[in-house]
């Protein structure tokens, strides 16, 4: 499996770039209100694993438009879609408005949202079309006509995810549309986190994301209606940090941290493994059968040991003593332990018999045994009876006594050196976070790229029609990786370094309470969200300091970095978007419009 090395650009670097300066310059903030608060919906009380935290906390309810950077949307309480703009001629936010309105019988079981469902999830494919995904059991094609225009939004057509119309709650991952054939292919990828049961009696039960791929396809012939058909179904027990189509929709490329498998691969993984649990307990089984049968009189014990045909008796080796007994049959040991009781060993005696060996032990006191051999626990017990009882113990000497290594000391690290949180694996250090490339018509991986312990930062769109960029950690800088794909050459897959965020690598790692990140599509700032209260904007296209230089060195380049404090009557932050010029913020209580 060919292996894809993250090959930066070094003429996107800057060697010479020396942090971010914070600016007290005002950010202007505009604020408009709604009608109505938008839609958020919360987890069950069931929906507790990690998989639906990231799920429900990381979900950004406001949606980009790709063709028209400036329009973003969000569904409200009421759901209806409803469009932010805002005017870069003038400066300033037009009035929001409605685009199209839910239906109820539109949801698929004729409902609302039950609680445990998923939040609304919108994908722009085309300048004139859009996927919505409600959240619990059904895909919305919408045709939006010019969205530059005030134009009504129509539903096109509406299918199932699955079949399955117990399975509740998808998020959509990603949409696009094709032409493949003289014919439109739109393709979906969505999510649902299922309860998968343990495989053995031992096991605990885990949560997995399962990606169900399918495709809406339109013929060219007049009057032809979509048809929607299942193409895989995908499951990880690890997290998704990316999933994105490639061009003509092919492949799938998922980055996360646990193994990207088919419903094929697990149905036979688990047969294999049932196989082996049933070999195991039959092995078990026939090792827990006793191989011998013993009869006993007052006097004597006699034990018999079935054997296969040809056994002479120059292949067994017999020794026993007053207390023990041992059997042995070449390599193979047929009886081995301590006996329940006394014996004369000088009395002992042994024969083989056709398929039999006979072994005759004689009692040194007339007594029924209850059983053959002792257990440890007996043993133990008889031990103990044998100690007088007025007898103290004697004191243990410490000398003896078996003491505990100390376990090894770690070195003291250095507290002097600048440690960040991204300095550190996330979450379990064995986790293996890779990106991969799922090709459909040979149902396997075609590529991987080994991304060690960080995550990608954040994905996000730079250009309408192509696939999601991904931001990783690259020393102190962050850099964008867009994906390569030549149709000439299928096979073929790479990705290319797009361009550079200096240090924001570095610095993003110290806001603990992050909670989206994004930069627009030039590349000339990047933002961070924390849930309440502070937006962060680094812009690292920004000063030379004045012609300063190091000492030596060339001349210094820092950047700006501006922090926006938002009102507490604002609430939670639900959402964010970037253009040029301009952040959009999408708060329980209104819209913001950050210029920048």
């Amino acid at each position: 499996m060919p292996v894809v090395d993250l090959t930066v650009d070094r003429n996107l670097l800057c060697p010479n770039f020396d942090g971010y300066k914070l600016s007290f310059d005002a950010v202007p903030v505009l604020r408009q209100g709604f009608d109505r608060d938008p839609l958020k919906l919360e987890p069950h009380l069931n929906q507790y694993s990690l998989l639906h935290v990231e799920l429900f906390a990381k979900h950004n309810l406001l949606f980009s438009d790709p063709w028209a950077r400036h329009n973003s949307y969000y569904m409200n309480t009421a759901h209806q879609l409803v469009l932010c703009s805002y005017d870069e001629q003038h400066g300033q936010p037009r009035a929001q408005r409605v685009v199209y309105t839910m239906r109820r019988e539109d949801h698929g079981d004729g409902y609302q949202h039950l609680v445990g469902d998923y939040n609304y999830t919108l994908r722009f494919i085309s300048e004139k079309y859009c996927v919505v995904c409600d959240g619990m059991l059904t895909f919305h094609l919408l045709e939006t006509g010019d969205r530059m225009r005030d134009t009504s939004w129509q539903l096109v057509t509406r299918s199932p995810v699955t079949n399955d119309m117990q399975q509740r709650g998808f998020v959509l991952y990603d949409a696009r549309l094709d032409m493949v054939q003289e014919r439109k292919q739109i393709s979906l990828i969505a999510g649902h986190v299922r309860r998968r049961e343990a495989a053995a009696p031992h096991q605990a039960d885990v949560h997995v994301m399962q990606l169900i791929w399918s495709r809406w396809t339109l013929d060219s012939q007049p009057e032809a209606s979509w048809s929607y058909k299942l193409c895989e179904q995908l499951e990880t027990p690890g997290s998704i940090y990316y999933c994105a189509f490639e061009p003509r929709a092919d492949s799938l490329v998922v980055c996360s941290n646990g193994q990207l498998q088919t419903l094929a691969q697990l149905k036979a993984e688990a047969e294999q493994a049932a196989a082996a649990a049933t070999a195991a307990e039959a092995q078990l089984n026939h090792d827990n059968e006793p191989s011998y049968s013993w009869t006993q009189t007052e006097q004597d014990v006699i034990v018999r040991f079935p054997l296969r045909s040809g056994a002479t008796r120059d292949e067994f080796n017999i020794s026993c003593t007053p207390r023990q007994a041992l059997v042995k049959r070449r390599e193979e040991t047929l009886l081995q332990g301590v006996l329940y009781a006394d014996v004369e060993d000088e009395l002992t005696s042994w024969t083989v018999e056709g398929q039999t060996l006979q072994l005759t032990l004689v009692k040194q006191r007339q007594e029924q045994w209850p059983r053959l051999l002792q257990t440890e626990h007996v043993v133990v017990e008889a031990v103990k009876e044998e100690q007088p009882a007025e007898q103290p113990a004697e004191p243990e000497d410490d000398s003896e006594m078996d003491i505990e290594p100390e376990p090894e000391r770690l070195p003291i690290p250095n507290l002097e050196d600048p440690i960040e949180e991204c300095d550190f694996p996330l979450g379990n250090s064995d986790d293996d976070i890779k990106m991969v490339r799922f090709n459909l018509s040979t149902s396997g991986i075609t590529h991987t790229i080994f991304m060690g312990a960080i995550p990608p930062l954040f994905a996000t769109s730079l250009r309408a029609g192509y696939p999601a960029a991904f931001v990783t950690r690259q020393g102190v800088d962050a850099s964008v990786w867009l994906q390569l794909y030549q149709p000439a050459k299928p096979g073929e897959w790479s990705v290319r370094h797009e361009g550079n965020l200096h240090a924001f690598g570095y610095v993003q790692a110290s806001k603990q309470q992050r909670k989206f990140i994004d930069c627009c599509p030039q590349l000339d700032y990047a933002v961070i969200s924390e849930s309440y209260r502070h937006v962060f904007i680094y812009k690292p296209r920004y000063d030379s300091a004045g012609g300063l230089r190091n000492r030596n060195g060339p001349q210094v380049v820092i950047g700006k970095q501006n922090l926006v404090t938002l009102d507490d009557d604002l609430g939670e932050v639900l959402g964010l978007v970037t253009a040029t010029n301009v952040i959009t913020v999408l708060t329980e209580h209104a819209v913001l419009y950050l210029q920048v």
